[in-house]
Parts: C-alpha cells; structure tokens; sequence
C-alpha cells in the first residue's frame, strides 16, 4: 500500500488522483462551506455521467479501477454467472485501503475537513453491496446509499441482520428495481426478500428510505445511482 500518489488536473470541477489500479476522480465546486461529501464506487466513466445527474449540492469522488469481484465482496463464494469469476471477499482489504490511503489523500484537496456524520458512501450493484458492509466495518460514513444492491449475496443478509452498525444512528437510502427479483437465477432470486428484511433491521439503527425503481437490475444505472445520491445528501443535510 506504499505506492506514490500521481495528481492530474483537468477542469475547475474535476480533480483526478491515481493510486495504485484505482481511479479518484473529485467532482464539485470549491467551497469554505461544509457540505456532504459522498464516496461512490462506480466503472469507469460513472462518476462524470452520475454527477452531471446530480443536484451538484455535495461534493462527489468516485473510485474506479476495481476489480468487482475481489474488492466489493464480503467474503469468497461461488461465481454468479456461468462465464464470470468466483467472489474472492476482499472487501476488508479494499475498505483498509479506502478509508486509511485514498480517503485521507483525496479528502485533503477539498476546502473543508469532511466529518464522518456529513460523508457518504455509495453504489450500484456490488458496490451497493459493499457500502452497506462498509456500514458494520468502519464509523467513517454517517450514510449509506445502496442502489439496486447484491443483498441476494451468500450469507450477507444472515450476517448483517445479526450483527450491529457502526455509525451512530446512520442515514440510509435503499433503492431496488421493481422486476429484479424475477429471474431464474435461484440466488439472486433472494434480492427482495433480503433487501425488505435489511431495511425493517435497519429502521431499529437509524432512518431509511427505501424506494422502489421501475425495470429490472440493468436499467437506467447511471440514473438511479444519481437519484440514491441526491437522497442521501438530504439525508446527510438534516
């Protein structure tokens, strides 16, 4: 984890850091004023398409150059998809990395020191998997936005349901596709099931907002992961 930081510019809104395979990109206006600060892990490209979505009322930084199935995973299991790769749960590395290297690092180009009560972590897919074990892992996001979320995943809603957060009384924003749940695919089949049961744990912990989106797993990414950041970022606000 020692390698050097490489610092790029490229517009007055956009700050790029490299570290490692990884990717940061920082989106938003200088400001003195403190406002929420929302960590997405996305592809490549996500983070322009997603923010030029948004209200622009955050700052936004994206993480790409992932390996999905290594880093986003809570631990090993199965391959999904018969031509995929097995999940090799390196999510407890990818985290140390995150909040100890990348955060520190990117976070000082900002104007303002983000406090934990005022910065996000977001995501689609796995990565929406991984914000909510960010969650039970580390204080250091006051929210959690999980759009369209793997909660189907091995284990995790067994895991998760016994288990405490970290952040005291988070802000959690849930969004799932209305159709995702009907596929012939018998874990991922699980999704609905596990995300309502999550969500009525959650309620207990902190505030929740669950909405549901129209269409199955692959529709409008980019859209509904701009909307979960817009709500989260109310959420972080009041």
């Amino acid at each position: 984890m020692s390698a050097a930081f490489l610092m790029t510019a490229e517009e007055k809104q956009m700050k790029e850091i490299k570290f490692e395979t990884y990717r940061i990109e920082i989106f938003g206006k200088e400001t003195k004023m403190r406002c929420p600060v929302i960590w997405l892990n996305g592809a490549e490209g996500e983070g322009r398409e997603v923010w030029e979505m948004t209200d622009r009322s955050c700052v936004l930084i994206c993480v790409s150059g992932l390996d999905w199935n290594r880093d986003l995973s809570p631990w090993k299991a199965e391959k999904i998809f018969a031509r995929g790769e097995d999940f090799a749960g390196g999510a407890e590395r990818y985290l140390k990395i995150l909040t100890e290297i990348m955060m520190p690092r990117a976070e000082r180009e900002l104007s303002f020191a983000p406090r934990p009560a005022k910065r996000g972590i977001a995501g689609y897919s796995m990565a929406g998997l991984f914000a909510c074990y960010a969650m039970y892992h580390t204080d250091q996001f006051g929210g959690i936005a999980s759009i369209s979320g793997s909660l189907w995943f091995d284990g995790w809603a067994e895991y998760a349901l016994k288990s405490a957060v970290m952040p005291l009384k988070p802000k959690i924003y849930v969004s799932l596709g209305d159709k995702e749940h009907k596929t012939k695919n018998s874990r991922m089949r699980s999704v609905r099931r596990c995300t309502e049961d999550l969500c009525r744990c959650w309620e207990r912990q902190g505030t929740v907002v669950y909405e549901e989106n129209r269409g199955g797993h692959f529709e409008n990414c980019s859209g509904r992961t701009a909307r979960g950041i817009i709500k989260l970022t109310q959420l972080l606000q009041e």
